[in-house]
């Protein structure tokens, strides 16, 4: 019985060791122009410009303090915090969420079941 109880202890304490030595990814900072169409897939923070569309690939979350020139997608599960300015539309597919409190220059196109929070400037339309 001892021998159990102290196995088990054993186990917690590693599992505590293990859950407290856990580190969590830090989002990519971005401070940089880019040309062209881009793709994020990490965990990002653009500060930056884009000159062109960007497509946020599922699960990835994009804080945009910076400027999209072109369009901006949102895949699957794809997480948006909007602090900067998209000068195309922002589409939103299944699962993806955004908060909008920057300016979108076009629509929204809301294909994900999700509310989106609009705390900001839609120039165009929200459908």
């Amino acid at each position: 019985m001892k021998r159990r109880a102290v196995s088990l202890l054993v186990a917690i304490l590693v599992l505590l060791l293990f859950v407290s030595g856990a580190t969590y990814a830090q989002p990519v900072v971005i401070e940089d122009i880019l040309e062209g169409d881009q793709s994020i897939t990490t965990d990002t923070q653009l500060l930056g410009l884009v000159r062109g569309s960007v497509v946020v690939e599922s699960g990835i979350t994009l804080q945009l303090d910076g400027v999209v020139m072109g369009n901006l997608l949102l895949k699957p599960g794809a997480i948006l915090t909007l602090n900067g300015i998209v000068y195309g539309d922002v589409t939103l597919q299944e699962g993806a969420t955004a908060t909008i409190n920057g300016i979108v220059g076009g629509n929204v196109y809301n294909q994900s079941g999700q509310s989106i929070e609009v705390n900001g400037i839609v120039k165009g339309e929200i459908r």
